[in-house]
Order: C-alpha cells, then structure tokens, then sequence
C-alpha cells in the first residue's frame, strides 16, 4: 500500500463522509483513492479559501471534523483568512495539504509551510514516516475532536509516494477519546457563589453557547426560578428560553430597549459559558450596577476579556446543579425585586420594531422589514448564516431558530465573503433542513466562484443577497466623517442573471412586497437559490457600525 492510499483509508476510518477542496498535485492521488475507493463524497471548490470556509461551516453546522484538502505551496496559502477565523473560532477543522518533494528545492511551489500554518491555523503537524502515518493521522484528528481548532496536517509527496509496509493498520481517533464528562467545579467558590446569588435583588441569568453545548437549559431555568431572576441569552444562544415569561431575549450590543433597561438595573449577572466579550457587554455599558460572575469551562476564558467580580471554572450544566443544591429550597431576600407582574405584561408584549416606521421602498427595502418577513416566510426547520457587513445585525437578530446551534456566524475575524461557501459547507452536513445564508453584495461578489459549486455540486441552499450597491460600513463611516462616498459604491451586475448562468434558480424582489409573493413558493428548495433584494443605503445599524468601524 503507498502511502497515499494508507492516508485515504485512514481518513475514511475515522468517519469522514465528505471532504472540501481543490485537486492539485500535492493532494490529486490521495483525493482521488478517497473518493473513489472508499465512496467519500468530495466537493471540489473553485477556490481554496472558499473550500476552507466550507469545511468550517460544515464542522460548525454538524459538531463533526470538517476535513478541507488542498495542494501544496498556493494550495495552502489560498487558505489563509478561513484558517485564521477557524482558529479564532475553534472550529474542529482538519486541513490536509500536500508538501513538495525534499529533494525538489527548487519546485516552484515549494515555501516554508509549518511558520504559514501556525500563524493562521495556529496549529501544525507533519507526517513524519511512512511507517508513522497511521499514528500520525490519529493525532490530526484526535487535535481537532479534542476541541483544540483546526490544525493544518502536512503530507510531503516523498511519504504519499511511499510503501507503508504490509503490516499497515489504522485505529481511528475516536476511539482513544473518553466520552465527555462535566467539569465539577470547586465546592468552595460554588458556596460563595451561592451567597452572592442568595443576598441578590436583581438577579440576571445568562447564557452563552457553552451552556448550549452542556445542555444545561432545564437546570438555567430552574436557577432562574429560585433566584426570582430574568434570563437572558448571547446571540449565539439566541432564543434559548423563547418561552419563558421572564426571558428578557439577546443580552448585548443587539439588545432591545427593555433588555437594556432591566440588565441596567440589574444588581448581579451570572453568565453560563459565555466569553462576555465587547458585544456581549455591549463595550461595557450593558449592566454598570452589577456585580458579574463568570462561569467557564476553559479557565483561559475567565477574565480574558471582560473583569468577572467572581468566578467558577466548571462545566455549565454541573455548576448551575451544584448552586441550586447549595442555595437549598428557600428563596431569599431578592424574590420581591426583579420579576414583576408588570416586567411580565411587558415583555409578552414586546414585539420587535413594533412602533418603527420603515423606509423604503423608493431607494430600497428597509432591511429590518427584510428581515422579519423572512422570518415570517422561511420553513420553521432551517439554518441561518449571516457573513459579514453592515446588514449582519439584522438578519442574526430578527431571523428566529428552534435551537441556537443553528444560528452559524462566521463573523471571526470580520472578514467578508466567508458567509457563502460557509453555507454550503453547512448545507451539505444538514440536507434535512432548509439552509439560509444572508449576505451583502460585496460579500457574494467576494465569493462568486462559489454559486458554481453549489449549482454543480446539488447543494440545495437560499442565497440572500443583500443589495444596496455599496460597502455598506465603509458608506456610513464616509457619510460619518463627511467626507466624498463614491469610492464605496459599485455599480452591481444582474445578480440574479449571473446566478442563472452559474446554473442557479434565481429571483429578484425589489421590494418586501416582491417578497410576500416569491417567498411562500419557493420551498422545499429543490436546487440552490439565489434572491436578490434591493436594500435602503440611508438605514443605519448603530451597533454593527459601531463594532465594525471601532
């Protein structure tokens, strides 16, 4: 067996169902054993940035190794920018490139890979020997099922090219990883906890996609109950206590006026696995009276970027079980403060933009109206991704999901164009539900090469594009210094005529009222779509400006 195919077996022994890339010659031989040897679906991009976003919405739709292979040299350099948000994300991503040939030193793709890798996977390993490639693929994937973030797995052609030996055998990564158990926090910082949470007025229970992930909502609720506490979400975690009367929604920079009037009276905040970064904070502004506990898996979390009054290293689920035991079956002093009938009636009647006049539709549909029609219109059983720009708060506030985890936002590292091809990546690992990506034009204009792969590959998925014919933040940040605007606008082809001739079903609605009638036929999407939507340039997100610009 040559090294090559070892390689394709070992990476279909781990479970690998498909695989994102380009073929080139550091990786054609490998890719094409895997695909046609061991039935492993690829999806080969027109772009390797694109296939490595892909390979990253993939992971991050599924929880499972998104696995990205690419040539060597360029191949691997394309990679870059979905690498480094990978990173900043910990998304479980393996990506395997090809190396040149030792001997080769002056082949005209040869560079120095391992400083590349580390500087944007933040995590390289090379296959060592041919008779340590068995154990060597382990390792790759045991990094990334460990939650460590992607790692960029090194395969000179020189081990591809050579015999592993007869006694070639391969145990998958998973099996040498015990399944995941709770962190059992510290008995004495859970009872000082617990005194805190006891002399509190005004408690706020909030939850992050770490608590998510530690399915630890019954055991939140029922904290909330006995503290006579609000609840509150990230917007990773949005809508995870949608049907509690005391579910004050997003806690954050996306916050409503009632969230920001409670969580600004709000006396103490307990936030379960959350990193309680600027935008959960709201830069610092969200709740100035509160004493803050920080409750966090990863202790490299606590305090990282936010000051926690006090602290619990501990899995999300377990800890919020062990302050309930400690706080016993007696509520305290805080159980006539915060939960009010009165806080009730408004929160049931708290309905989003309510009162808002909305813009449009001469010079463009007002994106917030965008949003909740789509809201309104999608199958209840869809994923929503939102890539990055001006628009990105209003799909990713007003656009609901059944569960958290199917909110993706590849937003790390603020870098446009990911949101397509990470939706297809997302869409290839969920094919049982509808997927949706809202992107600006600048964003799919970025990507463009992709609507291709998506039409070629069968990758059933909505492609929103919202178009207001501009950079949107470089726009406003213009108009903002008053300073000439017309470097920041473009002229944008038919985006529906190019999606057509990329082999795509597409549709153009340039107005809400465009969209109440395309909407309702449009699913079970049978092929990829692309809706383009004409966007209001004089409608202004403060937030996103303001944490897009600084």
């Amino acid at each position: 067996m040559k090294g090559y195919e070892a390689l394709a077996a070992a990476v279909a022994d781990e479970g690998t169902a498909v695989t994102f890339g380009l073929l080139g010659d550091g990786n054609m031989l490998f890719q094409t054993v895997l695909t046609e040897r061991h039935g492993v679906r690829f999806v080969s991009a027109r772009h390797e940035a694109g296939a490595m976003a892909m390979a990253d919405g993939y992971a991050r739709a599924t929880g499972r190794p998104g696995v990205c292979t690419v040539t060597h040299g360029p191949g691997l350099t394309q990679c870059g920018t979905p690498l480094t948000a990978a990173r900043i994300a910990r998304s479980p991503v393996l990506l395997i490139a090809g190396n040149t040939p030792k001997a080769f030193r002056l082949h005209g793709q040869n560079i120095e890979q391992q400083p590349f890798a580390l500087a944007t996977a933040g995590a390289w390993q090379e296959s060592r020997l041919p008779e340590t490639l068995a154990e060597d693929v382990s390792l790759a994937f045991r990094h990334v099922r460990l939650g460590k973030g992607p790692l960029v797995f090194d395969v000179g052609l020189d081990i591809q090219r050579s015999d592993v030996g007869e006694d070639w055998r391969y145990t998958p990564s998973s099996a040498a990883i015990s399944a995941r158990q709770p962190r059992p926090p510290d008995p004495e910082r859970v009872e000082e906890v617990a005194r805190l949470l006891d002399q509190s007025q005004r408690p706020v229970v909030i939850a992050g996609r770490g608590a998510v992930a530690a399915g630890a909502r019954d055991t939140l609720v029922a904290l909330a109950d006995r503290l006579g506490a609000c609840l509150a979400t990230t917007l990773l975690a949005k809508g995870w206590f949608a049907e509690h009367p005391f579910n004050l929604g997003i806690a954050g920079g996306f916050s409503d006026e009632l969230t920001r009037e409670v969580l600004g009276n709000a006396d103490l905040v307990i936030a379960f696995g959350a990193s309680l970064n600027q935008f959960t904070t709201a830069h610092g502004t969200l709740f100035p009276q509160a004493r803050l506990v920080q409750i966090e898996l990863d202790p490299e979390r606590i305090d990282s970027i936010t000051h926690a009054d006090e602290a619990v290293v501990g899995d999300a689920q377990a800890t919020s079980a062990a302050l309930l035991a400690a706080l016993g079956d007696e509520g305290g002093a805080h159980t006539e403060g915060i939960r009010t009938k009165k806080l009730a009636t408004r929160i049931a009647e708290n309905v989003p933009l309510a009162n808002t006049e909305f813009a449009g539709p001469e010079g463009g549909a007002d994106p917030r109206e965008v949003a909740l029609t789509f809201d309104r219109l999608l199958p209840p059983n869809r994923v929503v991704l939102t890539g990055i720009g001006h628009y990105t708060g209003y799909a990713s506030i007003y656009v609901s999901v059944d569960d958290p985890r199917d909110l993706i936002l590849p937003w790390q590292l603020g870098s446009v164009g990911l949101g397509l091809p990470a939706a297809i990546g997302a869409a290839v690992g969920r094919p049982d539900q509808t997927v949706v990506v809202f992107e600006g034009d600048g964003g799919v204009m970025m990507s463009l090469p992709e609507l291709e792969t998506a039409a070629r590959c069968g990758v059933p998925l909505l492609v929103v594009v919202l178009d207001d014919g501009a950079y949107g933040a470089e726009l406003h940040m213009l108009r903002r210094h008053d300073l000439p605007t017309e470097l920041s606008l473009f002229d944008n082809p038919d985006f529906p005529h190019v999606a057509r001739a990329l082999g795509l079903v597409a549709h153009d609605a340039p107005t809400v009222d465009d969209l109440e009638r395309l909407l309702p036929g449009l699913f079970p999407l049978r092929a990829p779509t692309l809706v383009r939507v004409a966007i209001n340039q004089d409608v202004v997100h403060d937030e996103v400006f303001r944490a897009l610009t600084g």
